[in-house]
């Protein structure tokens, strides 16, 4: 809306740069045209009666309604009106009494003819012409503005229209554009684009979706297949403690496969948005059955594993989703991590996982939360943090992931919570 206000003050702005621009243009045309035409009239008028009197020859002065004519002989000029007494030949811009003279001198002979036109009204009628075109200039403006202002709501208003109701697809993604509210125009175009386009997308929406339900209907068959089948084989007596590891192990990895597919249906925006809020889950006992069931990628190295609560964390989302982003981060710091401590640790809104492992080069931070970054060895193969993932939750539920690293000190990973 922001934009569109814009794009109306621009076109209000240029009608009055229209406006005042045409305006000083005429305005300062008429005025120099009129001065000139005025000082040419005045010229030929002060000629022609100097010529009239020469031929005349009589009188010593002749006056007119706004102009008056001496003849005076070379020794006598005292006996002019002192303000044209002492003026050289030529033309020449007088003022004298408060009144504004253009005078005339020439000398023939041994006589001095003297031109005085009392050029006052006239500038007075100049002064009022000026004061009609700034007049006719603060008119102009005012029309300028007023057609410019409805000119821009005719123009942004099917913008403003078009705007409102994409934002309205945004909410409701299953509704479509009104194209019967624009005209025929190339906003109306536009909108016919859009409505296709997003009919289009939404049929590959549903597509997909049937796809990731049918996917997901498939896949969690067998991995409840699995699990009974290692429950069943739990149930045996006289198992020894390395068949009851396997088990656990299957166990382990039959819920990690089901919390991953829920995730993945999730991220699908399969399971509907409005059951988001139905969660509150404990962060606590999440995060420390993800430790226990990522431990085996610790081996034997020597890595202390600290976990600290400093707050109460209860967070609006799946169980599983919630384990799907512990685990990744969990599971990258015990991987790469040689020697040394893994602290995970909770607030009140915030989820940490620091370690002391290999780090992440500059290079590979700026592309860590793609699908895979180089290692810091610089090997070609390709290593799957994961992070992806993780940050596709987080924007999911607008939650904040952010980072620290240095290679070859470790690595600090936050995830900031939209807490209960």
């Amino acid at each position: 809306m922001q934009k569109n206000s814009r794009i109306g003050r621009h076109i209000v702005l240029a009608f009055l740069i229209f406006g005042i621009s045409l305006i000083l243009i005429l305005g300062l045309s008429l005025v120099i045209a009129l001065k000139s035409s005025e000082m040419h009239i005045l010229d030929v008028l002060r000629h022609t009666e100097l010529k009239h009197i020469q031929k005349q020859g009589e009188a010593t002065r002749l006056a007119g309604l706004f102009y008056s004519i001496y003849i005076t002989p070379l020794n006598e000029l005292s006996s002019l009106p002192e303000h044209v007494r002492d003026l050289p030949q030529g033309t020449h811009e007088v003022m004298y009494d408060n009144q504004n003279y253009r005078v005339l001198v020439e000398h023939i002979g041994d006589m001095c003819f003297t031109v005085q036109i009392n050029e006052t009204n006239i500038q007075k009628r100049e002064q009022d012409f000026v004061r009609v075109i700034w007049s006719c200039l603060i008119v102009t403006l005012i029309i300028a503005l007023v057609i410019g202002w409805k000119l821009a709501h005719k123009v942004i208003q099917p913008i403003t229209l078009l705007s409102n109701q994409i934002t309205t697809l945004s909410k409701y993604p299953k509704r479509f554009l009104d194209i019967s509210e624009f005209s025929d125009d190339e906003i109306g175009d536009l909108a016919k684009v859009l409505n296709h386009y997003h009919h289009q997308l939404q049929n590959l929406l549903i597509r997909e979706k049937e796809f990731a339900c049918n996917v997901s209907h498939e896949l969690r068959t067998p991995v409840t297949s699995i699990s009974l089948a290692a429950e069943v084989l739990a149930g045996r007596p006289n198992l020894s403690a390395k068949e009851q590891e396997q088990i656990l192990r299957i166990q382990r990895g039959a819920d990690e496969m089901s919390e991953l597919i829920e995730t993945f249906l999730v991220l699908a925006q399969i399971i509907d948005e409005s059951t988001q809020y139905q969660y509150s889950c404990e962060m606590e006992p999440i995060v420390r059955k993800v430790i226990e069931q990522q431990r085996v990628w610790l081996g034997n190295k020597p890595i202390e594993i600290k976990f600290e609560e400093n707050g109460h964390l209860k967070v609006s989302a799946p169980p599983g989703v919630l384990s799907v982003l512990v685990a990744n981060l969990v599971r990258n710091a015990f991987r790469f991590t040689k020697r040394g401590t893994v602290l995970i640790s909770l607030t009140s809104d915030q989820l940490t996982v620091m370690d002391t492992g290999i780090g992440i080069d500059v290079f590979a931070q700026a592309q860590i939360f793609k699908e895979s970054v180089k290692d810091n060895l610089g090997d070609a193969d390709r290593i799957k943090l994961g992070l992806a993932i993780v940050q596709r939750i987080c924007e999911r539920y607008d939650w904040t992931i952010s980072f620290e690293s240095t290679k070859d000190q470790g690595s600090r990973f936050t995830v900031l919570f939209n807490s209960i």
